[in-house]
């Protein structure tokens, strides 16, 4: 069955209305990175032009005809755009799909986030699924909102860190000075900043930069601004700060679920999230490299996170949700599992799970290990199919093994990878060699 794919990453819903040019920059590449979903016949709505170079790559790496698959765009788009939902619901972009789809009779909608235009746009072209009712009244914001993740959570009795919302300066002073004394250093986070761009992280002593935010600050308790953080953190569209106490972790992973058209719960995969410290040491924030699945979690402790992560899948799908959800959490230094946030959509995960289902098979965490490696240097995807070929690194059907790339961005100069592998220190020999050849 032929699928509409939606690139609504980065939209208002999910980022906020006040987007940086970063997050609108990730945006164009999470489209671009979402074109290995593509299948035979599919119909892709994207909000920037898909290079045809990597969709003629996709198709032959997965053996499918990438001819076949239709790419539709705005047609006055700018650089670094996202698809809102009036650019989605804009008759232009309606009549395109709609002369479209009359080829087939069966169609389904495969958004990245729900929203409620998706969901409009599925009544007008006759294609209805459940879920929509949810999504007409925004009812994935409850899912990708930090605010709304510790009212569902704590009903559903998921362990979270210490905590609380806040929506003024005098609250989150409150706050602040109420949880910095459990482990010394507190976090603070925009309701809606997707990536951790939105978080700061107060710390009483001296610390490099830590994970899941975009900068640490050193603070002398109890003297700090809270106006000033407030000004900081907040934006124009969003006034919701989540204050927690924040807690070092041994492990940083996610669980990734679908909740199906029918209602049934799909495990669909788990991963570590890794991060790296910047060779300039006055960044203040960790460098996102990737992401490895399966994760490294024992076996005990990804039952333990397993049954609370379903426990609130299941409470999304009480509520009415149908799509991807995933949930991040750690292991603190400390032993605890504490659940940091869920998202109600496709996952940094979702496509590279997707990827090594279609060339490895259902079962691939069973043998393989697969990693996304970010930041590889080179001028062109092109070039490093090239360079990786004539290694004899590039992934081959026969062996299964490989790197493949996924996504150029020639801005920077660097290109996204993925790397299959036997093993876990297999895997992370052939990063290496790939970040350092090139």
């Amino acid at each position: 069955m032929p699928r509409i794919l939606i690139m609504n990453a980065g939209n208002a819903q999910m980022s906020g209305a006040d987007l940086t040019a970063t997050q609108l920059s990730l945006a164009a590449k999470s489209a671009w990175r979402s074109t290995w979903f593509a299948q035979q016949g599919d119909l892709i709505v994207s909000p920037v032009a898909i290079p045809a170079d990597l969709l003629h790559y996709i198709g032959a790496t997965l053996n499918f005809d990438p001819s076949t698959v239709m790419v539709l765009m705005p047609e006055k788009t700018q650089e670094n755009t996202v698809l809102d939902d009036v650019t989605l619901q804009s008759n232009t972009i309606l009549e395109r799909i709609r002369r479209h789809i009359v080829q087939s009779a069966d169609w389904k909608l495969r958004p990245c986030y729900s929203t409620e235009g998706v969901a409009r746009v599925a009544a007008i072209l006759g294609i209805p699924q459940n879920g929509d009712d949810f999504a007409l009244q925004r009812g994935p914001d409850l899912l990708n909102r930090k605010s709304h993740f510790r009212q569902l959570a704590t009903s559903v009795g998921l362990p979270l860190p210490s905590g609380c919302v806040t929506t003024s300066s005098d609250e989150l002073l409150r706050a602040v000075n109420s949880l910095r004394f459990e482990t010394g250093m507190v976090i603070v986070k925009l309701d809606n900043g997707a990536g951790g761009v939105g978080n700061i992280i107060l710390n009483g002593n001296d610390s490099v930069p830590l994970p899941g935010a975009r900068e640490t600050r050193r603070v002398l308790w109890p003297s700090f601004d809270p106006d000033a953080l407030w000004s900081d953190i907040t934006t124009p569209s969003c006034k919701t700060v989540i204050v927690e106490s924040y807690h070092l972790a041994r492990s940083m992973f996610y669980l990734e679920f679908e909740i199906e058209e029918k209602g049934s719960i799909a495990y669909v995969n788990s991963g570590n999230i890794r991060l790296r410290r910047s060779e300039d040491r006055s960044e203040k924030a960790l460098i996102w490299t990737g992401l490895e699945l399966p994760s490294d979690l024992s076996n005990e402790h990804c039952s333990t996170a397993y049954a609370h992560a379903h426990r609130f899948v299941e409470f999304a799908r009480m509520l009415g949700y149908r799509g991807m959800i995933n949930i991040d959490a750690i292991f603190s230094i400390d032993g605890k599992l504490l659940f940091n946030e869920a998202n109600g959509r496709w996952g940094g995960g979702s496509v590279v799970h997707s990827i090594a289902v279609r060339l490895l098979g259902p079962d691939y965490s069973n043998s393989y290990v697969v990693s996304s490696v970010r930041d590889v240097r080179s001028r062109s995807l092109r070039t490093a199919i090239d360079y990786f070929a004539n290694e004899g690194l590039l992934f081959d059907s026969t062996h299964k093994e490989g790197v493949i790339p996924l996504a150029a961005d020639q801005e920077a100069g660097t290109v996204e990878c993925l790397v299959m592998a036997r093993d876990r220190l297999a895997s992370r020999n052939l990063e290496h060699r790939l970040l350092t050849m090139l």
